[in-house]
């Protein structure tokens, strides 16, 4: 049972900010409406956000994929994208626009149902006393490619490659994080949880705060990653201004021999 309910809340909790999103001024403005009478539901036409790209993808798709290629990408790059990669691209976009376009009862972000996902699950985890065997299993499920990264450190590879394995190279990072900037072995970036966090802690969804957050689960997530590559990891205590940094380092015995 408790591996459904984490899922299972998270959908609840889409569903949920779907349904504010949706209503934002019915809720905001009593149920009644003049003269006391119940305000009508609204149409499932003018229930979500309309951006006026639905069923046009394919325009979005092709337009995208002339500006990128007139954008001329660094260093010679090029995005040679297969046909269903382009689709993709379009798609991606119409989502985008979508996001973006949704403001009631909060702006959403791009990372809006990965940061719902991860608080989610957080929560969940603190409130059964499961937050450690959380985090352990997270670390077994990413132990294969964090081995093989400190194989390649151990092979004569730069200590970098482990900050970029956690960070740049992952969706499951850059999807999540929408500001940071990596220096070398050093990664900067705002923490995510709290654009949601300021709509769901009031409607008691979570409980959860960001420096809790930081200190329960993102340092004690992090360092166990370095320890898998056999690096070691420091990293800032909780900023007001959400903003962290985290550097990735040789271990003093190992760099000493």
């Amino acid at each position: 049972m408790s591996q459904i309910l984490p899922p299972l809340r998270a959908a609840l909790l889409c569903s949920v900010t779907v349904l504010l999103a949706g209503t934002g001024p019915a809720l905001a403005g009593a149920h009644a409406g003049a003269g006391g009478k119940p305000k009508a539901p609204p149409t499932p036409d003018a229930f979500y956000e309309h951006t006026g790209f639905e069923g046009r993808e394919q325009v979005l798709t092709d337009a995208i994929v002339r500006a990128v290629r007139e954008a001329r990408p660094n260093n010679g790059e090029t995005l040679n994208f297969t046909p269903d990669q382009q689709r993709m691209l379009g798609l991606a976009v119409a989502k985008a626009i979508k996001t973006i376009s949704n403001d009631t009862p909060y702006q959403h972000e791009m990372n809006d149902a990965l940061v719902k996902a991860h608080l989610t699950n957080i929560q969940f985890a603190k409130d059964n006393g499961l937050l450690e065997d959380m985090i352990n299993h997270e670390v077994k499920t990413q132990s294969f490619m964090l081995k093989r990264v400190g194989k390649m450190i151990q092979d004569g590879g730069s200590p970098e490659l482990a900050t970029i394995a956690l960070t740049e190279r992952t969706a499951c990072f850059y999807q999540l994080v929408q500001d940071y900037q990596r220096t070398g072995t050093t990664m900067r970036w705002k923490a995510p949880y709290g654009n949601v966090l300021a709509v769901s802690r009031p409607l008691g969804q979570h409980n959860l705060t960001e420096q809790e957050i930081h200190e329960v689960y993102t340092i004690p997530l992090m360092k166990k990653q370095a320890e898998i590559m056999g690096m070691d990891l420091d990293i800032t205590p909780w900023q007001a201004d959400g903003w962290v940094s985290m550097t990735i380092k040789v271990p003093e015995k190992v760099a000493s021999r």
